[in-house]
């Protein structure tokens, strides 16, 4: 999984990172402004498997 920091104003990556905190840790080290957001961080996005539906005959006795 790889998360990456999105410069808002260009919509350019400017960095991938393995994990969360890693992405943390260099956005921290970028240039902030007081009151503007400039960077964000995406996630990935987990797509979820659906559950394979069975067919259970019902057995009488």
């Amino acid at each position: 999984m790889t998360y990456k920091i999105v410069d808002l104003r260009t919509k350019k990556i400017i960095g991938t990172f393995e994990t969360a905190e890693q992405a943390v840790r260099a956005e921290s080290h970028l240039v902030h402004e007081p009151g503007e957001t400039w960077y964000a961080i995406e996630a990935p996005v987990v797509k979820k498997t659906k559950a394979k539906k069975t067919d259970v005959k019902k057995e009488s006795e």
